[in-house]
């Protein structure tokens, strides 16, 4: 069994919320965002690609008060229901209009015409979404996409906690393997070595997509989040995650994604540590060239 189609109406309950509302990860995007407002021309126009419930709108609406910056935020999700979430819980300003689009993030250039300006906008970002898109050429056609609707010199931030350095720190790589252990142990689930998984690219990988779209990388970054308990089980309840972490395993009968997210948080439980420690890999460019074709 697959929990890649799960039921009807399975899973309404579970979204990136709750994970979006975890201090550590709030503060490594904050970061980021703060790279970005060093940069940022007052006033802006900010795209967010993947924007999930709206976590990188909300910070970049943060810092803009905190600077007394007008601007405006386009966020761009695939999905309703984060969408729905985002601008239940994104703040209304009067400084920063927010607008939130449902789209392909693969089309953002299409998407955002006739609501940015005729030069570009001046910044995007795509935040822990990029390792979602399957394939190196859909990743890619992002940050081409972006960069043809980019204004000359804007900038982009993209991370991803899904690199080859996500768990070089610590006990990172055998705890995130204790917690899959216990996971495959409660469901009574068997590997499938044949499947394919999610990929994990290299830091390097990333900035070559970026350099190729036109892009300089002018900062990156390797920010330790230290994830607790209650932040582990917080990403159990965002369905990509589930799928994910499912992928590569048969079950012994047709679990729904809520039960497979509630024996993912009971697998927490038993691992032997407080905290997980991950690596959030970040870049700031800036457009340097001709946007691509």
């Amino acid at each position: 069994m697959s929990p890649e189609s799960p039921r009807p109406a399975d899973g309404d309950r579970l979204h990136f919320g709750y994970f979006s509302s975890v201090p550590e990860y709030r503060q490594v995007n904050r970061d980021l965002i703060r790279q970005l407002f060093a940069r940022l021309p007052n006033p802006f126009v900010h795209v967010d690609v993947a924007t999930g419930t709206g976590l990188v709108p909300q910070l970049v609406i943060e810092e803009a008060k905190a600077r007394g910056y007008q601007g405006k935020v386009i966020g761009i999700d695939h999905n309703a229901t984060a969408l729905e979430l985002a601008r239940a819980a994104t703040p209304v300003d009067d400084c920063i209009s927010v607008e939130f689009i449902q789209g392909d993030a693969r089309e953002v250039d299409i998407l955002v015409e006739g609501k940015i300006p005729p030069e570009g906008a001046d910044s995007f970002s795509i935040h822990d979404a990029i390792h979602e898109i399957d394939g190196e050429d859909e990743q890619r056609r992002v940050y081409e996409g972006m960069a043809r609707v980019a204004r000359d010199r804007a900038l982009l931030t993209t991370n991803s906690s899904f690199t080859t350095v996500s768990m070089d720190v610590g006990h990172s790589l055998r705890g995130h393997g204790e917690w899959k252990l216990h996971f495959v142990k409660l469901t009574n689930a068997k590997r499938d070595r044949s499947t394919e998984t999610l990929v994990y690219r290299t830091p390097d990988e990333y900035k070559r997509m970026v350099r190729d779209a036109g892009f300089e990388i002018i900062h990156d970054e390797q920010k330790v989040v230290q994830l607790t308990k209650a932040a582990l089980k917080a990403i159990a309840q965002y369905p990509e995650f589930v799928r994910g972490m499912a992928q590569d395993l048969t079950f012994p009968r047709d679990f729904s994604l809520e039960e497979l997210s509630e024996y993912m948080s009971a697998a927490v439980d038993k691992l032997r540590y407080d905290v997980l420690p991950r690596i959030w890999y970040g870049l700031v460019a800036q457009k340097t060239g001709a946007a691509p074709a």
